[in-house]
């Protein structure tokens, strides 16, 4: 008997075919296959370390409830991507950081000062070298920006340049030179151009589309120009564009082999790293324990990087935020009611109305040129609620806005055009502005990486930073403490 056959037809009686071209769905076809590397987490605290060497605001304590005025909103760092958080300024005198002297460590004039972390009972071993230094019985980190100790993923990636600058002072030492003023000013100057490069060729292009940076950093900046003795800090940039990190924040991490994902509920949240620092009491210590040192394979792709279940990757970028930021201290009597005061992402998008910023839209307009390249109102109204389009869709804040061009236009991976454009020049701008830079009097970016630092890989980034970071003769691997 012949085999049953049965015919194909459409579904719906629609008259009208789809045509694309031969190059329209190979496009497509390759866009649905093409790899994207998603962005390790260490990235996300790497920007909060940067922010912080970038700004502080003179009204941080203020509650942006109201109308700021611009004369009395200043920045208290000099933004010149110098490493004023682990320096100081460079005018060392300055009565708002600590003297230079206890920055040091001890009979040293070139050597930054370290902490030990604590032997417990489950780790039975001090890790020389790997905590921040602290005021004696206090767990209060000594530091020029006491920010930095906020919670633990930024604290030890204080520490990581701190170690990193303490490897250079001793790669000295083995060329001849003297435990001097001069050689720290020397390791300082040497630290502060790898910390640029590590910016603009490690970090840059794996938060913003690597096309606008490149032509950044060939053609020049279009709009931001600023002046090296009085430098503004953009508040486009600093209110909204660099403040996209908030969205790749998770609420836990894979720490170590004490605190991941097979311990649960022992992983490390970020309740638990803001109590494993000083700021947040150190849970009645004085120093960090030795069972929360950090396992810096399972944040940055590194040579033992498993980049498996364990490997942390930081979240999307979009317009979705981590439920932790929205309760910055313990709710009152365990309420879980909305609380503007206890939410990042409130008082993120208070603070740019009281700045009077522009809505997205006008920003994208002037930057791009043309309407008809910003984000249209229908775009913006798949993202919001039906209460909430009638009002944002057409004039949207700034922060929002380009955490939506992201979603949109780069589906999360980096920050979309605006963005983009917003953190490239101002990034650009300042290294080029500022005394120590890795740009030439032409603006050039001639520096190169010292080949001593990074031995059989290929180049230098953060990877490199933390491997190179080793101090003395210590027992333990640098990136894995814990095994």
């Amino acid at each position: 008997m012949p085999e049953n056959t049965f015919d194909y037809e459409p579904l719906l009686e629609i008259n009208t075919a789809h045509n694309p071209s031969d190059t329209e769905l190979n496009r497509l076809a390759e866009f649905m296959t093409k790899t994207r590397d998603r962005i390790p987490a260490g990235y996300t605290y790497l920007g909060q370390f940067i922010d912080h060497d970038l700004a502080l605001d003179s009204v941080v304590e203020t509650p942006p409830w109201h109308p700021i005025p611009s004369s009395v909103f200043l920045n208290k760092r000099t933004p010149f991507l110098n490493l004023e958080t682990v320096y100081g300024f460079e005018s060392p005198d300055n009565p708002t950081q600590p003297k230079r002297e206890l920055l040091l460590a001890d009979n040293s004039k070139s050597l930054l000062k370290l902490g030990d972390t604590k032997a417990t009972s489950i780790t039975k071993k001090v890790f020389a070298g790997k905590d921040l230094p602290r005021i004696p019985n206090s767990p209060t980190a000594l530091l020029v920006d006491p920010r930095n100790d906020d919670n633990l993923a930024v604290a030890q990636t204080h520490v990581a340049f701190m170690r990193f600058h303490n490897s250079v002072v001793r790669y000295l030492f083995s060329l001849g030179k003297a435990d001097t003023t001069e050689t720290f000013e020397e390791a300082r100057k040497i630290v502060i151009q790898h910390y640029q490069w590590i910016i603009l060729k490690d970090y840059l292009p794996r938060v913003i589309k690597k096309s606008v940076l490149e032509d950044v950093l060939t053609n020049g900046n279009q709009f931001y120009f600023p002046n090296k003795e009085t430098p503004f800090m953009p508040l486009e940039f600093s209110v909204a564009a660099f403040r996209f990190g908030h969205s790749m924040i998770l609420n836990s991490y894979n720490w170590n082999r004490f605190f991941n994902n097979d311990q649960h509920p022992s992983i490390a949240t970020l309740e638990k790293l803001t109590e494993f620092t000083g700021r947040g009491g150190l849970r009645g210590e004085k120093q960090l324990v030795s069972d929360w040192a950090i396992n810096w394979n399972w944040f940055y792709k590194t040579p033992d990087s498993p980049l498996g279940p364990k490997f942390n990757f930081a979240k999307e970028i979009n317009t979705k935020i981590s439920k932790t930021l929205a309760m910055l201290r313990k709710p009152v009597n365990n309420s879980r009611s909305f609380d503007r005061a206890n939410s990042l992402p409130a008082l993120d998008l208070y603070r740019a109305r009281a700045l009077s910023l522009p809505p997205g839209q006008e920003i994208a307009k002037r930057i791009l040129g043309t309407e008809t390249r910003i984000l249209q109102p229908e775009q913006i109204a798949n993202l919001l609620p039906a209460n909430l389009k009638q009002v944002f869709s057409k004039e949207t804040p700034l922060w929002f806005y380009l955490l939506a061009e992201a979603e949109i236009e780069e589906q999360g991976y980096t920050l979309g055009e605006v963005g983009s454009r917003i953190i490239a020049e101002t990034f650009a701008g300042l290294i080029k502005a500022g005394k120590t830079s890795v740009f030439n009097r032409n603006f050039e970016l001639n520096f190169k990486p010292n080949p001593a630092f990074f031995p059989h890989e290929k180049e230098f980034g953060m990877a490199q930073l933390l491997k190179f970071g080793k101090t003395g003769n210590q027992d333990f691997d640098e990136l894995n403490p814990l095994g």
